[in-house]
């Protein structure tokens, strides 16, 4: 049984409320309700009354209160008494879900070595979200997960950080070719394959049967060199063609075409909660706010 279960009873107990507790816990409302039913299945009783919106404990609820108190502490006692026995070094393992994630981590892990000089850092491209999620919370290869689509699997923690734009972009020669037509309908489209994390993310905001599609890649590097070499438009990380349009190789279009992207990292709610792991939320929290 994971101990977050007994976490998200408490919670209830001290919310009165479902819905309450889910955002005290940053859970949506059904994944609060799992956790209950989970528990009142298990122990074959029900711990809560509903009348409405409100929420009551019910004779067994009352009396399951300090046990699932008990549970929590005593797990919690096993983890730092097991954490002496330790033998591997500090790790810390971080999968992306798309490469440009690392624009701004990169910053964040450098501080975090300078104060943790024998800190093993190692950050991983996965090919896909779920790649990235088997591998993090069920082949427990990873620490933390950075995805930019908002799921999470159920006993994870999940933290929005930053909202990246993705912005259509065209090169400078193409662009005055076509008398600087802001119609990106206009021009040649060079994509993402079907099987790529973002086609989803474009075919919702655009229309996609409207463009010349000119060919497609899998990764938004060989699609920006593409657009760098005016063989046609494409939509790409904001943050990653900044130096092009600084330099005037490449023109944005209307923000009217732009689309929002959500960056999220995901961590396991039991995980290990190390120092420099800790440090490490810390630095992302403060990244979130600046």
């Amino acid at each position: 049984m994971n101990i977050q279960v007994y976490k998200s009873f408490l919670t209830v107990v001290g919310c009165k409320s479902f819905t309450l507790a889910a955002k005290a816990l940053n859970f949506s409302q059904p994944t609060i309700s799992n956790h209950i039913a989970n528990l009142e299945e298990i122990y074959g009783v029900t711990f809560f009354a509903r009348d409405g919106k409100n929420v009551y404990l019910t004779a067994a609820g009352s009396v399951f209160v300090p046990i699932a108190k008990r549970m929590i502490e005593e797990y919690e006692a096993g983890i730092e008494e097991m954490s002496a026995f330790h033998e591997e070094g500090d790790v810390l393992r971080i999968a992306v879900s798309t490469q440009f994630i690392n624009n701004y981590l990169v910053h964040i892990l450098n501080k975090l070595k300078d104060e943790f000089p024998e800190l093993d850092i190692s950050v991983d491209r996965r090919m896909t979200i779920p790649d990235a999620i088997e591998d993090t919370f069920t082949k427990k290869k990873y620490d933390f997960a950075f995805l930019h689509m908002d799921m999470q699997p159920m006993y994870t923690k999940r933290i929005r950080l930053w909202g990246q734009r993705l912005v259509w972009v065209v090169g400078k020669d193409l662009y005055e070719k076509q008398n600087k037509n802001n119609n990106i309908y206009d021009y040649p489209f060079i994509g993402y394959g079907s099987f790529t994390e973002y086609y989803p993310l474009l075919a919702s905001a655009v229309k996609l049967e409207n463009f010349t599609s000119k060919f497609s890649f899998n990764d938004s590097e060989s699609i920006l060199e593409a657009v760098v070499n005016n063989y046609g438009i494409a939509v790409v990380p904001e943050i990653k063609v900044k130096r092009y349009l600084e330099r005037g190789e490449v023109v944005c279009f209307p923000d009217k075409y732009s689309i929002s992207l959500p960056v999220n990292v995901l961590y396991d709610l039991e995980m290990n909660m190390t120092p420099s792991k800790k440090r490490f939320l810390d630095l992302l929290l403060a990244s979130k706010l600046s």
